[in-house]
């Protein structure tokens, strides 16, 4: 069973914030379920013009700051057992999202550099490490709350598979999954 990890530079305000801070290529994670990155799960914004009410997200990828922005796409190899228990994972974050808040107080504290963990709240890579560690899939040597998109393209166990533009990732794939399969008998 495969699993994939998105980084984005969405080219949004608050991504460029981010960055003058970070200096990183991608400041935005996801974590998605098949190559096509049907559903990418995440926290992020809830509303495309407001960047500040945000939680957990089934992201949709054809949003503008999405159709415009470059990624960096990593695929991961995972047993059965760690599948069905990321699934699962992401099922109780749907069903229980209205809880959860998205985190920007944990980004300042992460900036500065604080040991700060706020219950029910999450930035994408703190959830993104979050449903890596609590499904078993891999233990970070730090806690969700310090990790990075730039920590998350440092995992072992993910592979990179292509960077660019995200537009163009989604299309490839789109026509990789429509070609007829040869059936051998």
């Amino acid at each position: 069973m495969k699993i994939y990890l998105m980084l984005t530079d969405t080219n949004t305000v608050l991504s460029k914030t981010i960055k003058l801070y970070t200096k990183a290529t991608y400041n935005h994670a996801s974590i998605a379920l098949e190559p096509t990155l049907l559903k990418p799960y995440s926290f992020g914004r809830k509303y495309t013009h407001n960047p500040f009410l945000g939680g957990f997200i089934e992201e949709d990828l054809t949003r503008p700051y999405f159709l415009r922005a470059q990624c960096a796409i990593y695929c991961c190899e995972i047993s059965e057992q760690q599948y069905e228990s990321l699934v699962e994972l992401l099922s109780f974050y749907n069903q229980t999202k209205d809880i959860y808040r998205y985190n920007l107080i944990g980004l300042i504290t992460l900036a500065l550099n604080i040991d700060f963990d706020r219950r029910d709240s999450f930035f994408c890579s703190q959830f993104v490490a979050s449903v890596l560690s609590e499904s078993g899939i891999y233990t970070f040597e730090k806690e969700p709350h310090f990790i990075t998109p730039g920590d998350l393209s440092q995992v072992p166990i993910f592979v990179p598979i292509y960077s660019g533009s995200l537009s163009d990732y989604l299309q490839t794939v789109a026509q990789e999954q429509s070609k007829p399969q040869l059936l051998l008998s």
